[in-house]
Formats: structure tokens, C-alpha cells, sequence
């Protein structure tokens, strides 16, 4: 397995086609890294996937397994189904025991849940990536979460080993956490605001630097850790696995949001927006105007989204498609005129949505409040940015759109490719980053 070439080990939870954003980032990476001349290996929990080393990557599997947390959230879940009756007595002392033994559970929910979601893989991943190591003898490792505890098998499989090693946040972990986290199972409780600044902490200062995705969150993170190395590489997209923009675009006019939806992300300044432009312009109505929503959708939200599209009587215009496999949802976005990116409160992170539609050639929309990293990062790029309450703003650039006022072909004022953004890792991995610096 070792030869002369530069050998990287890259571990993280999420890999390439597992469904999750999180594993395209080092999946188109490491890709044009191999082209570089590194020889790669990637430590994963992902499923198996065809042609794995297909693109000179090596990937190695480590399925994670049941914990007592799995265990407890199942019985949590049989225990409130079977709740039907109210408390028989309502004593004050009584009374008080309920919320006294639902903050215990958190606490307790914490606990079993610490360091976070990969629990269960991380120690069997700890282990097998020193196995790893000794066979493959990586001169750079590079661990990237979330899930964060992909830090932690990288930590403890280094003890005693000489390779360099950067932490990837695609996300913070230990703060700045935005406001809609702040409910999250672990930073709503004392366990987890005590435990998980010290395990950044601890891994920080063991890494040889920090790599983060945004200009705001490197700032932070350097500002918060002097003495650490924190250096700034975008997201980008993998062009060879990228449709050609369609021929044969959706009638009227097509606008399609592929992405999660969760957080603050709300569709509401969206669909207020489409409403004046409906309004404003009826024959836009009769030549067909459709929204076109694609993506996991958590409960609550989707409920959000069905009630406003039907208290704005936007039904025949909004077509809600759920979670599509990403062939499919990449072919809904070449077929539409404009894309649209959803990232309210999103003060620190992008939506690595955003740069599919931009690849595309396609005009995209930002939503987010000005300063933020997304919406930087959005005009970075040549995109439309709108505060998230600003429907009129979404109403004049459907209107340019649909009369053929923005640029088209449109093409991103900057590289958004990972064969661009590859010769940076490259360069940041064969050096050593100067400490505080923010690149």
C-alpha cells in the first residue's frame, strides 16, 4: 500500500453518497487531491458504495453500532405512548416532580448521547483507524465533522504516532452555536455546555490547525484561540458529477430549492414574494409559474410550509417533493430558471446547497441576513441575496427572471470547483499555517 506519494488519511462519519451533504466536501476533495499525486485513505461509517475507489481514493468502512442511547430513545418513545392518563394528584410537591425528572432525563438523554450522534462508531473507529495508521503511514491526517467525534478517533488513534493532524469543522461545535441550536439535546443542558467546550478545547490544542469553510467562522475561532492555527477552505462542488444545464427547462417559469429544511429556514418571504409577482403579473400565472421544494423536511416545518402555501393560495404554484435521490434533485435544479437558498440565522455556516445552482449556471437566490457568512459568501458568487424579511426583494428579481433580465448563461464570479479548491488543501497540508492566521 505505500509507495513514494504523499499519503493523507481523511476520517470521517459521512462519505460521498451517503445521503448527507456533510460527505461530498472531502468525497470531491480527496478526489482532485489524488490527481495531485497524494495517495488517500478515508475511514468511514457511510455504507458501501459502487466504485468506491473509483476516483484513486481508498475507502475503508466502519459501521457504527447500537448504543444504550438507541436503547433509551426507544423506550423514552414507548413510555409516551403510553401515557393516556393525567397525574392523579396536583400537589405542589407532586406538581414539581414531572419538571424535575424531565430535566433529569435530558441530563441523563445528554449523558448517553455524548460526544454526539456517531456514538457508537467513535471508540470501534478509534481502534480501526489505528490499525490504519500502522499499515498506511499518513504523513497528514485530517478528521471532519460534524459528527465532531470524528476529532475524537482521530485523537486517539495519533497518540504516540508523528503524522500531522487538522480538525475540519463544516459547522461549529462548540460555539458560536446559532439560536435554533440552541434547543439541541445537548447544548440545552449543563452536561453538554460543560463537556463539549472542553473537548474542542483539548482537541484544538492537540491538532496542528484548525480548518473551517467561512471567513466569519475562521475569524471566531482564531479570536477564541490565539495560540491555534485556523485556516479558511471553501466548499465547492465536483463539476464531473454535475448535469449540463438542460435543454429542455421546465415551462413558465421554474424556480426549485433543494435542501434541508430545518433550523430557521422558512419559506415564508419565498412564497409572500411569489404572491406580489403572481399579483403584479397574470399572464406570468397563465404561461405557469411553479416552486418546486425537494428535500428532507422536519415536521414542524413541513407543516409551516403546507399552511403558508395554502393561506396564500399558492397551491397549484408550489409543488412539494420531499427527499429525491441527488441524480434527481440535481436534474429538478438544471431544469428550473432559478434556484433558491434558504439560510436564515445561519450567522457562521453555508448551505452547501448553494453551490450546486451557481455550477449550474443558474441565477440563485440567497436568503439570509446581510453580513452573515452565507449571504458573503452568496454575493461572493454572483448570487441575489435578500433579508429574510424582504418578499418585495423576492418579487422584483422574479420579475427579472422571468423577463429574461438577469445573465444567462449566469456564471459565478469566482471558482466554486473542487479541482480549484483541491491545490489549496494541498498547499495548507504540505505546510505548516502560520498560528492565528485566517486565510
Amino acid at each position: 500500500m505505500l509507495n513514494d506519494a504523499r499519503r493523507l488519511l481523511v476520517i470521517s462519519y459521512h462519505f460521498r453518497a451517503d445521503g448527507v451533504v456533510g460527505g461530498l466536501r472531502w468525497a470531491g476533495v480527496t478526489k482532485y487531491l489524488a490527481r495531485l499525486g497524494w495517495q488517500v485513505a478515508v475511514l468511514t461509517a457511510a455504507p458501501p458504495a459502487p466504485g468506491d475507489d473509483a476516483d484513486g481514493v481508498h475507502v475503508e468502512r466502519c459501521p457504527r453500532f447500537w448504543t444504550l442511547n438507541d436503547c433509551y430513545r426507544l423506550l423514552v418513545r414507548a413510555d409516551q405512548r403510553g401515557r393516556t392518563l393525567p397525574p392523579q394528584s396536583s400537589s405542589p410537591t407532586r406538581a414539581s416532580q414531572p419538571g424535575l425528572w424531565r430535566q433529569l432525563r435530558k441530563e441523563l438523554a445528554a449523558v448517553l448521547a455524548l460526544p454526539d450522534d456517531s456514538r457508537g462508531w467513535s471508540f470501534r473507529a478509534a481502534v480501526h483507524a489505528r490499525a490504519l495508521l500502522r499499515r498506511f503511514q499518513p504523513e497528514v491526517v485530517v478528521s471532519t465533522g460534524p459528527p465532531h467525534a470524528a476529532h475524537l478517533v482521530a485523537g486517539l488513534a495519533l497518540l504516540g504516532k508523528r503524522a500531522r493532524w487538522f480538525t475540519d469543522l463544516r459547522d461549529p461545535w462548540a460555539g458560536p452555536i446559532p439560536p435554533w441550536c440552541e434547543s439541541h439535546l445537548l447544548y440545552a443542558t449543563r452536561t453538554g455546555r460543560a463537556v463539549i467546550p472542553r473537548l474542542e478545547r483539548l482537541v484544538f490544542q492537540a491538532a496542528d490547525g484548525v480548518i473551517v469553510n467561512t471567513p466569519p467562522l475562521a475569524h471566531a475561532l482564531a479570536a477564541k484561540y490565539p495560540d491555534v492555527a485556523v485556516a479558511c477552505i471553501p466548499n465547492g462542488v465536483d463539476l464531473e458529477h454535475l448535469p449540463s444545464r438542460a435543454r429542455d427547462p421546465f415551462p413558465g417559469l421554474a424556480i426549485a430549492s433543494v435542501g434541508t429544511l430545518y433550523g430557521h429556514r422558512d419559506f415564508g418571504p419565498v412564497l409572500r414574494g411569489l404572491r406580489a409577482f403572481l399579483q403584479r403579473h397574470p399572464q406570468a400565472a397563465q404561461d405557469g409559474v411553479k416552486l418546486r421544494v425537494a428535500g428532507r423536511a422536519e415536521s414542524p416545518h413541513r407543516r409551516a410550509l403546507e399552511e403558508q402555501v395554502a393561506s396564500l393560495g399558492l397551491n397549484e404554484h408550489v409543488e412539494v417533493l420531499g427527499q429525491l435521490p441527488r441524480t434527481q434533485a440535481l436534474a429538478l435544479m438544471s431544469r428550473s430558471h432559478l434556484g433558491v437558498v434558504l439560510a436564515q440565522d445561519q450567522v457562521l455556516s453555508i448551505p452547501a446547497k448553494l453551490y450546486e445552482p451557481v455550477a449550474l449556471g443558474i441565477p440563485t437566490l440567497v436568503v439570509a441576513e446581510q453580513g452573515s457568512a452565507a449571504a458573503l459568501e452568496g454575493r461572493r458568487l454572483g448570487a441575489s441575496v435578500v433579508e429574510p424579511q424582504d418578499a418585495e426583494g423576492v418579487a422584483r428579481l422574479l420579475e427579472q427572471v422571468w423577463r429574461r433580465e438577469v445573465r444567462t448563461p449566469f456564471q459565478p464570479r469566482v471558482p466554486v470547483a473542487y479541482e480549484a479548491i483541491a491545490p489549496l488543501v494541498d498547499q495548507l497540508l504540505t505546510g505548516t499555517p502560520r498560528p492565528g492566521a485566517t486565510s
